[in-house]
């Protein structure tokens, strides 16, 4: 839909929809309105009420999008908005190897605050007096400190049992 208080033109004022179209076109409804290329789709996931759905259709339609290509999420509308942000958890990938060449990867919104930042890179993790610190951009693939391997090249690596995950609770264990 775009932020209408963004500068014309940038990304933020044309929105995600319209960028994609820029980059990956689409084809033309019989109506006329822009559809996205079938090999490309949106997902809008945070905290979608009707109200919100209901805004974002006809936002889009307000600048000639279809959606066809679009799915809403509702997410931590359905738990009383409580998400990993609440719980203060999340699983993102860091780093991967295309082609050979490594690439960080991160996370990091033009329209968060600074709490939704990611880790770069390789990770480690250490334990320090009984806590558990991460430091991000690590140069190596071996020195990973308090991390278990569990998948490399979608081989399970290391497996456990739900009998040992049980016995780990119980005895406190942390890693």
């Amino acid at each position: 839909m775009g932020d209408p208080l963004a500068i014309p033109g940038s990304p933020e004022f044309k929105g995600a929809v319209e960028c994609l179209w820029e980059v990956f076109g689409g084809t033309i409804t019989s109506v006329g309105f822009k559809t996205l290329d079938t090999h490309i789709g949106l997902i809008y996931g945070d905290s979608i009420s009707l109200e919100r759905a209901q805004a974002i259709l006809e936002g889009l339609a307000r600048k000639g999008f279809s959606s066809a290509n679009i799915v809403f999420g509702i997410g931590s509308f359905t738990y009383n908005y409580n998400t990993r942000d609440t719980l203060g958890t999340a699983i993102k990938a860091t780093y991967t190897v295309v082609g050979g060449e490594a690439i960080e990867l991160y996370k990091d919104p033009k329209t968060d605050n600074g709490i939704k930042k990611s880790a770069r890179g390789l990770l480690k993790v250490t334990l320090e007096n009984g806590h558990y610190v991460l430091h991000d951009q690590q140069k190596s693939l071996t020195d990973v400190g308090e991390f278990v391997e569990i998948f490399r090249d979608s081989k399970i690596m290391h497996e456990f049992t739900l009998a040992e995950i049980r016995e780990r609770l119980a005895n406190g264990e942390k890693n």
